[in-house]
């Protein structure tokens, strides 16, 4: 059971990753495409499966355009109500989306400030990444975190609250 929840995984961001290429230029669309896997690859199956692949597609989009410009040292942080006609995509849930530097216990301090207000958490998705911005703080590339490549680690996180 488990290995189909993985397979149907796997179908779902190969679906996502599908709309990408046709609507997304080419160059785009291969940033956009490192980025999904980065961003659903320690999500759990049962998380994707229940959902609308648009809606799947629209928060890893939505999240992807809003971390293409930040100056380092600078948080980027976003709450909104995404909703079909204005967003792309939608959900049930307020979305918290916070773009910054890498740094310990970046979660838990998300998690105990919005808990301090009263908000229960759905949904945590925390891919880290390494990237490589221009001087006005552009996106130009980005990789899986793990330390050797040329760029800095950042964080990127998509929260969903009640």
């Amino acid at each position: 059971m488990a290995l189909r929840a993985e397979e149907r995984k796997t179908e779902i961001i190969d679906g996502i990753l599908a709309q990408l290429g046709g609507r997304l230029p080419a160059d785009d669309a291969a940033l956009a495409d490192r980025f999904v896997r980065l961003f659903y690859r320690d999500v759990a199956a049962a998380d994707l499966v229940e959902r609308d692949p648009l809606d799947l597609y629209g928060a890893a989009l939505a999240l992807f355009r809003f971390g293409q410009e930040r100056r380092p040292g600078a948080p980027k942080l976003r709450v909104y109500n995404p909703r079909l006609e204005q967003h792309g995509w939608q959900s049930v849930h307020t979305i918290v989306e916070i773009v910054n530097d890498d740094m310990p216990f970046l979660v838990d301090s998300v998690g105990m400030e919005l808990n301090r207000h009263g908000l229960g958490v759905h949904l945590v998705i925390h891919p880290l990444a390494t990237v490589r911005r221009d001087a006005q703080g552009r996106l130009l590339d980005l990789g899986p975190a793990s330390g050797d490549g040329e760029g800095t680690r950042e964080s990127f996180m998509h929260v969903e609250v009640d």
